[in-house]
C-alpha cells in the first residue's frame, strides 16, 4: 500500500498552526483534532476515492477545511458537518468556494437516513474523523446503510487493519465480519504523522468502504451474537455462548453442522459460517444449504 510523502509546509500561511495561531485557537484534543497540512494530499485522496463528478458529497468533520477545498473543485456541492462553532467562525471568515454549504452538527446523531431523502439519493461520505468514535460511527452508519452508497475516511491505522482483518487474525472482530457480509472495504492509502497537525503519535489510513443495503437473516440477534461470541476473546466460543442460556446439545448440534470444532474460538469462524451458525442456532427452519447460503451473502 503506498504511503503519501510528507509535505514541507512550515512557511504556509494556511497551514492548520498559522490559521489557528491567526484566530488565538488551538486544537481541541477532546474533539480529537487533527487536521491535514497539505491539500496536494487532500486533492489526491479525492482523486483515489473516484468521486464522480458533478455529484453531492457530505463531509464529516470539516476542520479548517483542506478536504472540504478538494471536495467542492471536483463535486457539484459539498454538505459539510461541523461541531466546533470556532472552526466554523474561521471558515466563513476565510471564505470556501459556493459549492459548500456549512452546517453545525455531531455526525454521532445525524440522521442518514433524513439527509439522503433531502439530498435525493444515497450518500457519499468524507472524513478525516476523529479516531474515539471511528467505530461508533460506522456501527452508525452499518445500520442506516439503505441511506448510504459508500464512505471514504481517515482512520487510525490499527482501526483500518481491524476493518480489513481476516479469519484467525487478532484484529478479526464483530465489525469488519458485519462490513465483510454487506460491504466493501478496500485501503486507499497510508498516511505518516507529518500530515496531520497537531501531529498525532499513530499512522493514518484513508479507507474506502461500499454497502450493501440488503438486511442480513435477524440482523439484530446476528449483531448480538457477535458481541457474545467476542466477549472474551481467549475463551472457545462454546463457553461464551453457553453464556447465554443456550442448550449445550443445541450448540454442539449446531457446530457440527456448521463445520466447527468444538474447540474453535470466535476469531477462527469465517463470517459465512457465523451466519449459518446463527439460523441452526435460532432459526433451524430457515438453515439452508452452505452452497446455497454462500450465494445470498
Amino acid at each position: 500500500m503506498p504511503e503519501a510523502t510528507s509535505p514541507n509546509i512550515k512557511s504556509d500561511p494556511l497551514h492548520p498552526a498559522a490559521l489557528l495561531r491567526r484566530y488565538g485557537l488551538r486544537a481541541r484534543k477532546r474533539l480529537g483534532q487533527n487536521f491535514l497540512v497539505s491539500l496536494d494530499l487532500a486533492r489526491r485522496i479525492v482523486a483515489l476515492a473516484e468521486l464522480p463528478p458533478d455529484s453531492t458529497v457530505v463531509e464529516l468533520g470539516v476542520g479548517l477545511g483542506l478536504l472540504t477545498s478538494a471536495l467542492a473543485e471536483r463535486a457539484q456541492r459539498v454538505i459539510g458537518y461541523e461541531i466546533d462553532t470556532n472552526l466554523l467562525q474561521v471558515l466563513k471568515k476565510e471564505g470556501l468556494s459556493p459549492k459548500v454549504e456549512l452546517r453545525r452538527g455531531d455526525i454521532l446523531s445525524l440522521d442518514y437516513r433524513a439527509l439522503a431523502q433531502e439530498l435525493g439519493g444515497r450518500l457519499l461520505l468524507f472524513g478525516n474523523l476523529p479516531y474515539y468514535l471511528s467505530s461508533r460511527l460506522l456501527y452508525k452508519l452499518f445500520e442506516e446503510r439503505e441511506a448510504v452508497l459508500w464512505a471514504v475516511f481517515m482512520f487510525q491505522k490499527e482501526v483500518a487493519a481491524r476493518l480489513l482483518a481476516q479469519p484467525g487474525s487478532k484484529d478479526y472482530g464483530p465489525l469488519c465480519i458485519l462490513l465483510s457480509l454487506r460491504g466493501k472495504i478496500r485501503k486507499l492509502l497510508d498516511l505518516s504523522p507529518n500530515h496531520f497537525y497537531p501531529r498525532p503519535e499513530v499512522y493514518s489510513s484513508v479507507v474506502k468502504i461500499e454497502f450493501d443495503p440488503i438486511p442480513l437473516p435477524h440482523e439484530e440477534r446476528f449483531k448480538w451474537l457477535l458481541k457474545v461470541a467476542f466477549a472474551n476473546r481467549r475463551k472457545k466460543l462454546l463457553r461464551n455462548l453457553l453464556s447465554t442460556g443456550l442448550e449445550k446439545g443445541l450448540i454442539e448440534a449446531a457446530f457440527k453442522a456448521t463445520g466447527l470444532s468444538l474447540n474453535t474460538r470466535a476469531e477462527e469462524v469465517t463470517p459465512p459460517q457465523f451466519l449459518e451458525l446463527l439460523l441452526r442456532l435460532y432459526a433451524p427452519g430457515e438453515v439452508v444449504a452452505k452452497r446455497s447460503l454462500a450465494g445470498k451473502i
